[in-house]
């Protein structure tokens, strides 16, 4: 399998890391299972040493827990946890975009303005969909020039995102709400326009717990 992200840039352990995350994100290493580094192994292509690396950082950021002797344990993702993961990425998502705003080079507003047209053309379509809003969000953080807000923030965003995967019923309504949010976002950022990037983050977050809830009860 070659590795989803996989370039020169990367190291053999952000492959790794990107890759799995992906399959955790996307379901193919279900919630709630264990799966071992010789598979991991043989699903990625990877090596041992990086595949070890990129879990004991995804161990780090609560999407993986290593159990000696069982293997690696995948964890569900419940409403209370997706609460708090919510309260602290509400303001770290504002002040992210208040950055991206007023830091952003010439070139990622440029990719700011790309990525907010393919989200006016996506529509329902998931996959693209989903990886469009990885993206959005690297982007945002990244323009922030601030390796700490990056490094705190984007692993949030990655467990909600799971959340927000794993829950989804009404693809077309779902994609049609955050749409509209980070659309939003890209564009108060490419725009330098404060209030409205800051003002599409609280709405996003807003929705992302009426989502959790929502989910919740469906249960």
């Amino acid at each position: 399998m070659t590795p989803k992200n996989g370039s020169p840039e990367l190291t053999l352990s952000q492959q790794a890391y990107s890759v799995i995350e992906d399959m955790i994100i996307s379901g193919s290493i279900p919630a709630g299972s264990y799966i071992t580094e010789p598979e991991l192994v043989e699903k990625t292509g990877l090596g041992r040493t990086p595949i070890r690396e990129a879990l004991q950082r995804l161990a780090r950021e609560h999407m993986v827990t290593i159990r000696p002797r069982r293997g690696i344990y995948v964890p569900s993702l419940e409403y209370e946890t997706e609460l708090r993961i919510l309260e602290v990425r509400r303001e770290l998502d504002v002040v992210a975009v208040r950055l991206a705003a007023r830091r952003a080079s010439v070139d990622q507003r440029s990719k700011m303005r790309a990525l907010a047209a393919q989200l006016e053309q996506i529509g329902s379509d998931f996959p693209t969909y989903a990886e469009t809003i990885r993206e959005t969000h690297q982007l945002l953080a990244a323009a922030t020039k601030n390796t700490y807000l990056v490094e705190s923030l984007l692993p949030l965003q990655n467990l909600s995102r799971r959340y927000w995967i794993s829950n989804i019923v009404d693809v077309e309504k779902e994609i049609a709400a955050s749409s509209g949010c980070h659309l939003r976002m890209l564009k108060g950022a490419a725009d330098m326009d404060v209030d409205a990037a800051e003002k599409a983050a609280y709405d996003l977050n807003d929705y992302l717990v009426d989502y959790a809830t929502r989910a919740a009860q469906m249960a």
